[in-house]
């Protein structure tokens, strides 16, 4: 390993990997260093191993996907959005396909093509990429030029460098090398980290309802976060039953919600609408007319033409109806308690899976300490920041990997442009 090198990419994830092509300069020494025996782990897992690269929708909308702190990525965004990232992947040879939702996945739904893609187009560019390398330790010398302390496998070296780029995710997935080191070394350099929570991580319910309904999955389903019957939050769209309580797209992106109320001691349930598309009123007139259609059949029968065949049974011993009770027996009060289960399926929440599980993290590097327009830190010169590091995070669909590659892509335009 050289000792000298113009610019170190901390982390060979999709923001260090970008960072690390757009950078390159045929005069300059670029090194990548990853502490996990190959790059880009997380990556190659994403999207269920079929990597969900960006969303198609618009830029006013992508943007609130990241609630408050998304203001800080307008300008990455504006320079380098979706449209830019598929045909950049597209020149690599990669193509794409438009899913349900409006998710963009290579043709191949296989997460290594993108991480190929990108390897191969470091490789051509001469970048070295050392694996099984872990920065230590961070700090400036009396030239102002930082000194990295590596260690690797057994060994242990430093090297010089006149810029840091510090790409190490978040702390989800730890496993993969998103082990919270990189907030470690920010803070060495004196940033400050904005508290750290797993988001878009699976919730623990109480009880054993969820899982006697384990790979259920309800497709158009509105679930709303509540805290002392108040209504916090809400999404519409797919969700799943586990073994341990609800998962899927809109209890990910409802997670970020329910883990801030359960971290400041909160009580938390989530309530379920089985029928969305029907107020209580029309809801009722539609009960009232299946029963007096069909009087003659029980309620079991009734309950068929209403919900999933697994769903039957919990219904039946929540609501306490007879299955085999005749619909024409069935009263005004039964009737009341079945709708108000139709449209208030409520669980309690237990508590949420922790980082190992989440599939990002909330919280990072202060986006107040960045400059948007360049990703270098405001505290120390020729110190940049690219990814899940920074205090950015969005919903489920595409959007957390486009902030990767984004932000990664102007952090290595800013770098290849400026003399050391």
């Amino acid at each position: 390993m050289l000792n000298q090198y113009d610019i170190v990419i901390i982390g060979a994830g999709p923001a260090g990997l970008m960072t690390a092509i757009e950078s390159f300069r045929p005069n300059k020494n670029i090194i990548i260093l990853e502490k996990k025996y190959k790059p880009a782990l997380k990556l190659r897992i994403s999207g269920k191993g079929r990597c969900n690269i960006t969303n198609d929708a618009n830029f006013d909308e992508f943007i609130s996907h990241f609630g408050q702190n998304g203001r800080f990525l307008k300008y990455a965004f504006s320079e380098f959005f979706n449209t830019d990232l598929l045909k950049y992947f597209n020149n690599l040879g990669v193509n794409f396909k438009l899913e349900r939702g409006n998710r963009y996945f290579p043709k191949s739904d296989d997460a290594n093509e993108i991480v190929n893609a990108l390897i191969k187009k470091i490789n051509s560019l001469g970048i070295k990429v050392e694996t099984d390398s872990e920065v230590k330790e961070i700090k400036k010398d009396n030239n102002d030029n930082f000194i990295l302390t590596i260690k690797n496998k057994d060994k242990q070296s430093t090297i010089n460098t006149n810029n840091v780029v510090i790409a190490t995710g978040g702390k989800s997935y730890p496993s993969t090398g998103s082990d919270g080191s990189g907030y470690k070394l920010a803070i060495q350099l004196g940033h400050k980290i904005t508290p750290i929570i797993p988001a878009l991580v699976p919730i623990e319910t109480k009880g054993n309802t969820a899982q006697k309904l384990q790979g259920l999955t309800l497709k158009n389903a509105n679930v709303e976060v509540r805290c002392k019957n108040k209504k916090i939050d809400e999404e519409f769209g797919e969700m799943i039953f586990t073994d341990f309580g609800v998962s899927g797209p809109i209890i990910l992106s409802l997670s970020k919600t329910i883990v801030k109320l359960l971290t400041k001691g909160k009580k938390v349930s989530i309530v379920i609408d089985l029928k969305p598309a029907l107020d209580h009123q029309t809801l009722d007139k539609r009960l009232l007319r299946e029963i007096d259609q069909n009087s003659k059949k029980i309620f079991k029968s009734l309950l068929k033409s209403l919900l999933p065949s697994s769903l039957i049974p919990v219904f039946i011993k929540l609501l306490k109806i007879p299955q085999n009770k005749q619909l024409s027996q069935i009263n005004s009060d039964e009737r009341k308690k079945l709708r108000m289960l139709l449209k208030e399926f409520s669980f309690e929440v237990k508590d949420f899976k922790l980082f190992d599980k989440a599939i990002i993290t909330s919280g990072g590097i202060n986006v107040r300490e960045i400059n948007s327009q360049t990703m270098e830190s405001k505290i120390v010169k020729n110190l940049f920041f690219a990814g899940e590091i920074i205090d950015i995070d969005a919903d489920t669909g595409g959007y957390n990997l486009q902030a990767a590659f984004s932000t990664g892509w102007v952090a290595g335009q800013y770098l290849k442009n400026i003399s050391n």
